[in-house]
């Protein structure tokens, strides 16, 4: 918060962030857009309900009692909005959950020491891929979340669509990340039938979260990036795009991209620089924005600067990251404003400094 006595104008009001937002969208900004991502980035540290989770067991939706995660909702919800930016925080249903994979039928296991939730390969997969069903209890369990938290929340925070992981994602789990190259060489046609079932299976999969997600001034959340966005926008990613080269992925992935892309009002693309990342290849499409991670160990914002530059010239661009502050000086002092935002992840020992005080009325004020 605030120092005593101290003005400080980097806490507005969400209708002021809002319209900050769809200038951002139309890359009619006049100034960057800084927000902060608060604490742990690994779910099973940042949600204390999901302490109680079983480990060393495949997990089942009765293990997610909805009721006990809506007090962490409040409480992620108060401490964004305490750090203050640009940014507003959104729920949806536990992203800690790989909801693809699992409502596939893949074993999901947690890991309370990595803080995650991960989906194994089935070591009986016969190729066979399921088609969507309502009935789900992965679904189900999806469709719980946001109905149980809308009526909690009672408009106080945006929801949003989870971490659905894209195409290669699925496969890449299905059959293992080795296995999962070789196939496209071994049975491109086999592979090509899959892609497209995962794709039905992930457009009709988000388009029932969309429908138990209520409108927020107009629009919905971006969960993860805090993000006000359009209503109808997802968020997809294939991160598994970074063990494929770029003939691969345009030939077998990306038309499956498009395909999501083209199903909803709008999309917002996750990447993390490294291997082959396809921002290229999204920037002819209609996706709404894209992101692009500064990782710890990974290029720097001056190495990444063509990449950003080319994004800007066509998308809005949000960085994300614990960005370390030469990056951020370069961010700030040689990209355009237009269609530039940027979310800081910052520990709470930092938080307790005034860090986010003091990285805002550095780029901003």
């Amino acid at each position: 918060m605030p120092s005593a006595g101290k003005e400080i104008s980097m806490f507005y009001s969400i209708e002021q962030r809002v319209e900050n937002f769809k200038k951002f969208y139309k890359r009619e900004n006049d100034r960057p857009l800084l927000g902060f991502f608060v604490e742990s980035e690994y779910p099973l540290h940042r949600y204390p309900a999901s302490k109680s989770l079983p480990q060393g067991r495949p997990l089942a939706p009765d293990d997610f009692v909805v009721e006990n995660y809506l007090a962490d909702y409040d409480s992620l919800f108060d401490r964004h909005e305490a750090a203050g930016g640009d940014f507003i925080w959104a729920a949806s249903s536990f992203w800690g959950i790989p909801w693809i994979e699992a409502a596939m039928g893949c074993k999901i296991i947690a890991d309370h020491n990595t803080g995650s939730i991960h989906a194994e390969t089935p070591a009986d997969f016969d190729g066979e891929m399921p088609e969507f069903d309502i009935d789900n209890p992965w679904v189900q369990k999806g469709i719980e979340y946001l109905d149980k938290i809308s009526s909690h929340c009672n408009g106080r925070y945006p929801l949003a669509t989870p971490r659905l992981r894209g195409i290669s994602d699925v496969l890449a789990c299905l059959y293992g990340n080795e296995s999962f190259v070789f196939k496209f060489f071994e049975s491109p046609e086999k592979i090509d039938e899959q892609a497209a079932k995962i794709t039905d299976f992930w457009i009709s999969f988000a388009k029932t979260q969309l429908e138990h997600i209520p409108e927020f001034h107009g629009g919905i959340g971006s969960f993860y990036y805090n993000m006000w966005a359009p209503a109808g926008t997802v968020w997809l990613q294939e991160d598994a795009a970074a063990l494929l080269s770029p003939d691969i992925f345009q030939r077998h992935i990306l038309g499956c991209v498009k395909q999501i892309v083209a199903s909803f009002n709008g999309s917002i693309v996750h990447m993390h620089p490294t291997g082959y990342y396809p921002y290229a290849e999204y920037l002819p499409t209609d996706m709404l924005a894209l992101e692009l991670h500064i990782d710890e160990g990974g290029p720097s914002a001056e190495e990444l600067f063509e990449v950003h530059s080319k994004i800007l010239a066509h998308k809005p661009l949000l960085v994300w990251g614990a960005i370390p502050e030469k990056d951020l000086d370069w961010i700030f002092s040689k990209l355009p404003a237009k269609g530039l935002a940027v979310l800081n992840a910052l520990d709470r020992k930092q938080l307790e400094s005034g860090e986010n005080e003091r990285l805002y009325e550095k780029y901003i004020q």
